[in-house]
């Protein structure tokens, strides 16, 4: 499995959750701030996405979450531990936060899921009978948003690493987890800090609107991507900053 992290200070560990059928590339300009160089950055190509192939992993949000405990175990064994979370991959950072107790000192979301709404990439796998289907139409609609935006172009280059079947089965159980606005009311549950980073243009009404009946925890951006961390990283790395401080 390939992870990608850095060697800034080891008590405070920060995991860096991808978003769906995307990598750990994600997270590369991150890398370069100010911020990467005070504490330590990992980020994981999970099993099915990025470089890590997908074995026998059965690519549920639940057996995601035990592969990333395990390898929390692994790799940052005696550190505290935080997590930053984009689109589907804050479902993935808040069920293992809650599994962590006091030892999750955080959970800093981009533009995670919350409603029903949020599930309007991954979601669309409900729709196939076919992974590799779901995978080539879903590359097709990447590849024409790609023609006149590079932020796309990048997500296109991951996505075309990810195995279909992974792929297929991750988006549907993301669908399946998100009736009901389940993902917000799993953030409800948090007893760690929690931070919802997002900008207007790229988030459902549906969950502007929870954010603001449930007093969650926000900080909201103007004219970034659904990827604030590759467009704007030293704005997201301020506020990733002052969040972990």
């Amino acid at each position: 499995m390939l992870i990608r992290s850095n060697s800034a200070d080891k008590d405070l560990a920060i995991w860096c959750l991808p978003g769906f059928a995307d990598s750990g590339a994600a997270f590369t300009e991150l890398h370069s701030t100010e911020f990467a160089n005070s504490i330590q950055i990992i980020t994981p190509d999970l099993p099915g996405f990025g470089s890590s192939p997908i074995n026998n992993h059965t690519c549920t949000i639940k057996s995601y979450v035990t592969t990333l405990l395990k390898l929390i175990d692994e790799v940052t064994p005696n550190a505290k531990i935080g997590f930053i979370g984009h689109s589907v991959g804050s479902i993935i950072a808040v069920e293992a936060a809650l599994k962590l107790g006091d030892r999750c000192k955080g959970v800093f979301s981009i533009e995670g899921n919350l409603t029903e709404e949020d599930a309007y990439f991954s979601g669309q796998a409900v729709n196939f009978d076919e992974s590799q289907e779901f995978k080539n139409l879903f590359s097709d609609k990447i590849w024409t948003k790609g023609e006149e935006n590079e932020i796309f172009r990048k997500y296109f280059s991951g996505l075309k690493q990810t195995d279909a079947m992974a792929m297929w089965l991750f988006g549907k159980d993301v669908k399946n987890y998100s009736d009901e606005n389940f993902p917000g009311k799993k953030v409800i549950e948090l007893a760690c800090p929690f931070l919802y980073f997002w900008c207007p243009d790229n988030t459902p009404i549906s969950s502007q609107k929870f954010l603001q009946s449930n007093n969650i925890n926000n900080t909201e951006i103007s004219e970034t991507s659904h990827w604030p961390m590759i467009d704007a990283p030293e704005l997201t790395a301020k506020y990733l900053s002052k969040f972990f401080k």
